[in-house]
């Protein structure tokens, strides 16, 4: 399970790895943004020229072919920045990037971002590492499309959502899951029927309740669950200098 959103409104999880000494140098140089539900953040082919780190909310990361079809690729919350083709030195972004969980963010230039990677190399390490988890978890929804069906897709999904969020209320549409899972919203309703019958959420307008989060993991199987280990394991070594950190200044005193 990845490390669950925990109301760190100002910074999200990536920046509050950092000291304190430098995550106060990166938010001086950086804005507070509102992210509001339906927000277009980036569009397909536009310049790259910031970069976001969100601390709360939720956002989808969609590939637009060239007939317009909208596919759900990946989402991102307090765990991530957009979009990660910054970190590659892209200039256009190609996927459009839009709020599906109101929240917060940072919001640094691309001079900026830059500039901090080069200058701190624990920034740099982090910001590798969480597009490393971002990679993951696009290449475990490759794998769960493939051969999953759409209840644990479904369920995969709700259980990724459910990580960014504060609570067991996710509002969701059913036009939303349709992107996400790429079905039609009849495929929709009848996954979310099959849920509901094994008592594992609650369906309502524009709102499901998740009622037992660790059936709903076992009824996903394999298809929930690599991504976030693998964020946890690169995570770890941050959570470690942290404390190394801490306990050079607390024997200082």
């Amino acid at each position: 399970m990845l490390e669950r959103s925990n109301g760190r409104e100002e910074t999200g999880f990536l920046l509050s790895l950092l000291d304190a000494e430098i995550r106060s140098e990166v938010l001086k140089a950086s804005t507070s943004l509102t992210l509001s539900l339906g927000d277009k953040l980036f569009s397909a082919g536009q310049r790259i020229d910031r970069v976001l780190f969100l601390a709360s909310g939720i956002a989808s990361i969609v590939v637009v072919s060239r007939s317009g079809r909208k596919t759900e690729s990946g989402i991102v919350g307090h765990e991530g920045f957009i979009p990660t083709g910054a970190l590659a030195g892209a200039e256009e972004n190609l996927t459009e990037i839009v709020v599906q969980a109101p929240g917060k963010a940072v919001a640094m230039d691309m001079e900026v971002f830059r500039s901090l990677m080069a200058k701190h190399q624990i920034f740099s390490d982090i910001v590798i590492c969480a597009s490393h988890v971002a990679r993951t978890q696009v290449e475990c929804t490759a794998a769960a499309n493939a051969t999953g069906t759409v209840s644990q897709r479904l369920a995969r999904w709700l259980l990724m959502c459910h990580d960014r969020v504060r609570g067991d209320q996710l509002q969701l549409t059913h036009d939303f899951l349709s992107l996400m899972l790429a079905v039609r919203r009849p495929s929709v309703t009848d996954a979310l029927h099959v849920l509901e019958s094994e008592r594992l959420i609650r369906a309502e307008r524009a709102k499901i309740t998740i009622r037992d989060r660790q059936a709903l993991e076992t009824y996903a199987q394999e298809y929930y669950g690599l991504a976030e280990e693998e964020s946890a394991r690169v995570f770890a070594r941050f959570h470690a200098q942290i404390s190394e950190v801490a306990g050079r200044h607390n024997l200082a005193l």
